[in-house]
Parts: C-alpha cells; structure tokens; sequence
C-alpha cells in the first residue's frame, strides 16, 4: 500500500509541475510563492538557494538581451523567476515525502537510471565533503587567494575529470543492460 501511495504522489507531483508550467497569471504565482514560504519555510530557503545560480545567469542574459533589443523584460522576468521557485518547491516538498525510487518502480529502466543518479550525487556529495576536511585538516591559517583560487580550480578539474571517466563507464554499462545501442 505504501508503495502505491508513493506511485499516486509521484504522480501528483508530475501534474503539479505540469499545471505550473502553463500558469501565466504573476498574482497567482506570487500567491503561490508566499503560501509555500508559510507552508515550510525551510524548504522555501533551500528552492530558493537552488535556483539563485542558474536563474540570475539567465535572467541577466534575458535582461540584456531586453535592453539590447528594446523590450519589456520586468514581467517575463518576474513570471519565470517565481514559476521556477514554485517549481522547485512542489518538487523538494513532495519529494521529502516519499520514497522517490519505490515511486518509480511502474518502469524498471527509469527505477535504475534513478538509483545510478542518486549513486552518482552520493559520490560526488561524499567527494566533495573530503575533499572540504581534507583542506581544512591541512589550512593552519587563512588561505591566499592565489591559494583559494588554485584549491577551487583543482577541485574543478578533479570533478570534470570524475565525470567524464563515471560518464563512460555508465554509458557501457547501460549499453550492456540493453538500453541503448
């Protein structure tokens, strides 16, 4: 039972997306945006650290090609930024709630495209913590900038590297379970 109630919100969730992906109105969206924030905050804290990066590349880009064009941009911006947050939102809030990998068991090939993701995430979160120890246990004082600079650029590399050599041997394991040709 609980495996089909994690299925049914699974498949909530996806309505949910695509409902708000095809709301245009900004007051309803902004309604939205502050009933969730009242709904957990906590959650709200961590869409919204989630999409600060990816969407002020985009809405910069969108802006300044606005401006170099003469449109209007505030309304587009205002409309995408929020959509985005409250699609976040939904998907964290509801994916909290249930076991995302038994919600996918319908499709065994997406139920192990799942886990490998998640692997993958895991490793690298893993990776990453080690590597954030490893300079502290190693940092008496502050780091230079030159030094900080160098630590992130080798931090950088090793992570391109990693994905690129776990990309491969992906690929020639789904290959072998039969996924693609």
């Amino acid at each position: 039972m609980k495996n089909q109630k994690d299925k049914i919100v699974f498949f909530i969730l996806v309505i949910s997306i695509a409902i708000l992906i095809f709301i245009h109105n900004i007051s309803f969206l902004l309604f939205l945006c502050l009933f969730f924030i009242l709904l957990s905050y906590k959650v709200s804290l961590k869409a919204f650290k989630s999409m600060v990066f990816f969407n002020l590349s985009v809405t910069i880009g969108y802006v300044i090609e606005s401006l170099i064009i003469g449109r209007e941009f505030f309304d587009f911006i205002f409309l995408f930024n929020l959509r985005v947050f409250d699609i976040i939102f939904v998907t964290l809030f509801i994916s909290s709630k249930i076991n995302i990998i038994k919600a996918v068991s319908f499709s065994k090939p997406l139920q192990f495209l799942l886990i490998a993701t998640l692997s993958q995430i895991q490793s690298f979160q893993k990776t990453f913590e080690d590597f954030k120890l490893a300079l502290k246990s190693r940092t008496i004082k502050s780091m230079k900038e030159k030094d900080r600079k160098n630590f992130i650029s080798s931090m950088f590399y090793f992570f391109l590297k990693k994905s690129l050599h776990n990309s491969k041997e992906r690929t020639m394991a789904l290959k072998a379970r039969g996924f693609f040709d």
